[in-house]
């Protein structure tokens, strides 16, 4: 039994891995968390241990005593202090004696040095992959593309936060970028988790692991959409010059969403330009699908239709 330690696993993304992992009997988890210990019906199935980030030794002792062979972050980065939490954590996991792989926190796109200009972010995921380098670990870097969930919630199974992107089906409206052909590549959460669960078996791994359930666009969203709800969506199309200027229109939002009106506008500005920059949009070579042939991915049409048809 391989026992997997998850770096965040109370967090969104980390919660869907340790719900998946724990459901196999061929690993045992061990949540790495900052905080005091959460019971829930998942995080009951692993072990929680409190873990000081800024504390090298610390994390070593703790890698250590659990035997943990491989971490996978699910460290949220959104700060340079996040940051430095996953960089202490591979440094952690070099001088660990058990652990020997690693799988840092990305689960978005291929993030490269040219993208920068879209998003100065993408510096954080660059700074863990180059240390993961340096090191003697073997590492992945998971591409899921865009999270499918968001376009089934509140009626999917999903620990993500109710967003909305492009596409509002409960509205029945969508703000688009451009002219809505360009490729969002996307896959379900807990799809990416069953895929990561599968990569811990196999012995080789690649830089990045990429994973598709669906490829689709904004137009389809809203045919889908649709089709689905049975009445025509109000559509606004947002021009490039417009969301180059971060001039955006914020499609309609859950009354739960916890951003303000300014980080609304941001957010979509951002997703609004990486979609444009075509960053989702994975071509069938870079992909691992193929390798993984009994890996059962839910398609767009399965996952809006199962959530949103016969809705009101």
């Amino acid at each position: 039994m391989t026992i997997i330690g998850v770096a965040g696993g109370t967090g969104a993304v980390g919660k869907t891995i340790v719900d998946v992992l724990t459901q196999d009997s061929k690993h045992k988890v061990v949540v790495l968390t900052r905080k005091a210990r959460e019971h829930d019906s998942i995080l009951s199935r692993a072990t929680q241990v409190e873990v000081d980030y800024t504390d090298i030794n610390s994390l070593i002792k703790a890698l250590e005593a659990n035997n943990i062979h491989t971490v996978i972050s699910a460290i949220s980065l959104y700060s340079e202090e996040d940051s430095t939490a996953q960089l202490n954590l591979i440094k952690a996991a070099e001088k660990a004696g058990p652990t020997e792989r690693f799988i840092p926190s990305e689960y978005s796109f291929i993030q490269t040095e040219d993208l920068l200009p879209h998003d100065p972010s993408i510096k954080l995921f660059l700074d863990a992959a180059n240390l993961l380098k340096s090191t003697n670990l073997q590492f992945t870097r998971v591409i899921p593309g865009f999270f499918m969930d968001y376009w089934a919630m509140p009626h999917v199974q999903s620990h993500l936060e109710h967003l909305t992107f492009g596409v509002d089906m409960a509205s029945c409206t969508a703000v688009v970028p451009g002219d809505g052909n360009d490729k969002i590549g996307m896959t379900y959460t807990y799809d990416m988790a069953a895929f990561i669960s599968q990569l811990l078996e196999r012995k080789d791994w690649e830089e990045f692991s990429v994973i598709v359930g669906d490829g689709v666009t904004y137009n389809q969203l809203v045919e889908l959409g649709e089709e689905v709800r049975g009445r025509k969506f109000k559509v606004v199309y947002d021009s490039p010059e417009k969301v180059r200027e971060g001039n955006v229109t914020v499609p309609p939002q859950p009354e739960s969403v916890g951003y303000s009106g300014a980080e609304l506008v941001e957010t979509t500005a951002l997703v609004d330009r990486l979609v444009l920059a075509k960053v989702f949009d994975f071509p069938a070579n870079v992909r691992a699908n193929a390798r993984f042939p009994d890996l059962k991915l839910v398609k767009v049409r399965e996952l809006v239709t199962k959530a949103w048809e016969g809705k009101p």
